[in-house]
């Protein structure tokens, strides 16, 4: 058999047993809902979409730690991303901050992407918070929170100039994540969350 049949034949019995990628499952978890996840098991890859504050900004009463295991134990060793989605001040809230410091602890290969608005992180404060959050990405929908007036007293910089400031501390930080997306405004009404 001369090399070039054999590379040829080579190549067929790969193409063979290539398979597309898996179209991951999407489960999104409502504020006002209870968090329950369902009895079926979605098979992975699976990205996990988490309404965590309201309006007024309050974490659900689901979004605690016995919800987290359950989770965890569900999907532990899958591909998974949690997508936390841009509800108000939900992106550095306390609570939702620590809960996913645990999640990298216990489950380092999950992806976690925050969604927000620019005027989210509009103080020296915030922005050194996400400089050094757990979030893998973080996403920012290019317009103002819609229905929210500016708040005067808050700074609020172009898009470019926040990434800026954002990598000026994480470079402080020594930190190398979160990336930062800039979305178009249309990026609001595909996550399916209220905003």
């Amino acid at each position: 058999m001369d090399i070039s049949r054999m590379h040829t034949e080579v190549r067929r019995a790969t193409q063979r047993l290539r398979r597309p990628p898996t179209k991951p499952h999407h489960i999104r978890i409502p504020f006002d809902g209870d968090g329950e996840l369902g009895d079926d098991i979605v098979p992975a890859p699976l990205e996990l979409a988490i309404e965590a504050t309201n309006a007024e900004g309050e974490v659900a009463a689901w979004f605690s730690d016995y919800w987290w295991t359950e989770v965890i134990q569900r999907w532990g060793e899958e591909p998974v991303t949690v997508h936390i989605a841009p509800t108000p001040s939900a992106l550095l809230h306390l609570v939702v901050l620590n809960k996913l410091e645990m999640l990298h602890r216990v489950a380092p290969r999950w992806r976690v992407v925050g969604h927000t608005y620019a005027s989210e992180v509009a103080t020296d404060d915030a922005i050194e918070s996400l400089a050094i959050s757990p979030y893998d990405e973080v996403r920012f929908i290019d317009q103002p929170r819609p229905g929210v007036m500016p708040d005067r007293r808050r700074w609020e910089l172009p898009l470019g100039e926040l990434f800026a400031c954002i990598r000026r501390a994480q470079d402080r930080s020594g930190a190398r994540r979160p990336i930062l997306t800039r979305l178009p405004p249309s990026a609001a009404a595909d996550l399916g969350s209220r905003t």
